[in-house]
């Protein structure tokens, strides 16, 4: 019952990422359209009919519109390219600490090869490895546009909390964000965002060259309110779709991960620890990198950001989907063991 509910919700997560990416294109088309509409009508007066027409410059409008949209893709593309896709300069830029030598510590030795395990299983290639230390919360991260650059961190908490499946089920899930190329999506709507607030910054430069008195000032100073206003609201409207599509990916990866290890019942027990923990206070990252890559993380760092700004589904609800007995009301949260025990 609980797998197919995950491959379900699955199938559903991939339909509605898809939906909500439409729809940020179609406003950022129509943002377009606004602002090319009032750099392009104007009201002409009929002194004999005393009557006023609305005019229409269409080669105007297509010009604006053109150009609007092309500061937007220039500025998109621009980000991008400077963010990169390179996962392990992601996880180095989040302080995260490569894995590349034979080591001593078990718990590492363990998570090596639990993760060439999975990159087996899944038909991957082994992704560059690292841990966060010094984080007592239990949290992991895929980096990288593509599977030939990606990365995967976890946290020292998660080594130490976590028994074996646990674990695996954690990094299936965080292959999962490999194989459908979710980096890759979320780097073109971080563009997105990005170009839309380029049209805050160039109607400021509108608003005020519009008002030294020159001739059409009036109009180039209301356009430039225009971009500040609807290049605010659409970079707004571009982070809550951003964590729209960011819970719907989680959702997916979920199902895919269980899919992998067959066994939803130990992600289940992961995001289990992980609700204990938050319930013990221990949440919130060490690291301060780590908050600007919320949207990356396993788990939902704090209950700073919830509702329409939420980057991760309840934890409850994603906990039920793979276990759908689980009640924290009358079951309570499990009791974490030390590190030796999960060894």
């Amino acid at each position: 019952m609980a797998a197919m509910s995950s491959y379900q919700l699955g199938a559903n997560a991939r339909k509605q990422s898809r939906l909500i990416m439409t729809l940020f294109l179609f406003s950022v088309a129509l943002i377009a359209a606004v602002i090319a509409a009032l750099a392009s009508v104007r009201m002409s007066g009929d002194s004999i009919n005393q009557t006023e027409q609305i005019m229409v410059n269409w080669p105007l409008f297509g010009l604006v519109a053109a150009g609007v949209a092309t500061v937007i893709v220039l500025t998109s593309v621009w980000k991008i390219v400077t963010m990169g896709g390179d996962g392990a300069k992601v996880a180095h830029a989040l302080g995260a600490t490569e894995i590349n030598e034979i080591t001593g510590d078990h718990l590492v030795t363990r998570y090596r090869n639990i993760v060439e395990e999975v990159a087996l299983g899944a038909s991957l290639q082994t992704p560059q490895i690292f841990i966060i230390e010094n984080e007592p919360g239990i949290n992991a991260f895929a980096a990288g546009s593509s599977p030939d650059n990606a990365a995967i961190a976890v946290t020292r908490g998660a080594l130490t909390l976590l028994n074996r499946d646990e674990l695996t089920a954690v990094v299936a899930h965080e292959f999962a964000h490999i194989r459908n190329l979710d980096m890759r999506l979320n780097l073109r709507v971080i563009g997105l965002i990005h170009g839309l607030m380029a049209l805050y910054v160039l109607g400021r430069i509108l608003m005020h060259s519009g008002g030294r008195g020159r001739k059409g000032g009036a109009q180039i100073a209301l356009i430039g309110i225009a971009l500040i206003l609807l290049g605010l609201l659409g970079a707004f409207m571009g982070k809550i779709m951003q964590a729209a599509i960011s819970r719907q990916r989680e959702y997916l990866a979920d199902a895919d991960a269980t899919r992998y290890t067959g066994d939803p019942i130990a992600l289940a027990g992961a995001l289990k620890k992980i609700g204990s923990l938050s319930q013990k206070g221990i949440k919130e990252p060490v690291h301060d990198e780590l908050e600007e890559a919320r949207h990356m993380m396993f788990s939902e760092l704090s209950n700073k950001m919830s509702g329409l700004l939420s980057t991760h589904p309840p934890l409850v609800k994603r906990i039920q989907v793979l276990d759908p007995a689980f009640d924290p009301e009358n079951n309570g949260w499990p009791v974490i063991e030390t590190t030796e025990q999960n060894s």
